[in-house]
Formats: structure tokens, sequence, C-alpha cells
């Protein structure tokens, strides 16, 4: 059930994340159409951009990590045996959870310093700076959330280690994986 709850909510902030690559697509193309067409650049586009480029990059985390999607070194990683996939896990997962954790926990009063004082980017058109300054602990906790529960699941892998064909990760086009 954990799964399908972390599940929905990557798919609910991926969605959120596109929409805001999108914005971030319409936004430069009107800045670049208005200014070589018409000499007349479009107001606050760069502050646009700025503001709203973190909330696009860590919509996404949540998502990269519930799929399994990260790099990794597969050609090292399949070779080891799967109780040693299992240590190597023990070794990655504590080391993502203490790096998220911190995330939220600095950021965290940084997004609520922001909402109150309603922070806004300088420049001829002050564009909000909360939102991207609120996303970025919401997306950390998120992933500090799913590494928890992953280390839980590799931490009852010790006893049972999954089967020499498993993989850690492979990549397919078919998102049932």
């Amino acid at each position: 059930m954990i799964d399908r709850i972390m599940d929905r909510i990557a798919w609910g902030l991926s969605v959120i994340g596109a929409f805001v690559l999108l914005l971030m697509l319409v936004v430069t193309i009107a800045d670049v159409v208005a200014d070589k067409l018409l000499q007349l650049p479009f107001p606050g586009a760069t502050e646009l951009i700025m503001s709203i480029m973190p909330i696009s990059v860590c919509a996404f985390l949540l998502s990269v990590q519930v799929k399994k999607r990260h790099i990794v070194i597969d050609l090292l990683v399949n070779r080891l045996s799967p109780k040693a996939r299992v240590l190597l896990q023990l070794l990655t997962q504590p080391c993502g959870l203490f790096l998220f954790g911190l995330l939220t926990w600095l950021t965290v009063p940084m997004a609520i310093h922001s909402v109150k004082i309603g922070e806004h980017t300088g420049g001829n058109v002050g564009v909000p700076m909360y939102p991207a300054k609120v996303m970025i602990p919401i997306a950390t906790g998120l992933v500090t959330i799913q590494l928890i529960i992953e280390l839980v699941r590799t931490l009852g892998q010790l006893k049972n280690p999954p089967a020499a064909a498993e993989k850690i990760c492979e990549i397919t086009d078919d998102d049932n994986t």
C-alpha cells in the first residue's frame, strides 16, 4: 500500500514538473521570438525561468527514486553476488538517507522564512521565489521517506537475498518495471 501511495505522489509531482518544464519552454520561446522579431524582450522571462527551475528539477526526484531510474553502474553491480548487492545497497541507502535528510532539515527553515517574507526576485519584474523554496524540502523529504522504505526492505533481504538473475536496475521502455 505504501508503494502505491508513493507512486501516486511521484506521479503528481512528475505532472507538476512536466508542466513547469512546458512553461519554461513557452516563456523561453516567447522571449526569443519577441526579442528577435519585435526587438521587445519578454519582461520578466529570466526571472520567471530562474524562479521555477528548482521546481522542475525537484519535482522529478521522487519519481526517479521510486522507479529506480537513477544512474547505476550496471556493468559492475550486476556482476556482484546477490548478497554483495544487498550489502552495497546497505552502504548507499544510508548515505542517500543522510544527504537527503540533511537537505530537508536545512531547507525547511529557508522555505518557511521565504513564505513569511513573500520573497520575490529582483529586477524589472518581481517573481515569487517561495514556491521553489517550498518545493525543495518537500521533494527531498519525500525522497528521504522513500529511502527509509527501501532501507527497511534491504535489511529484510539480508536473510533472503534476491535471486542471482535479478538485476538492480534494468532500463526498459515499459513503465511497469
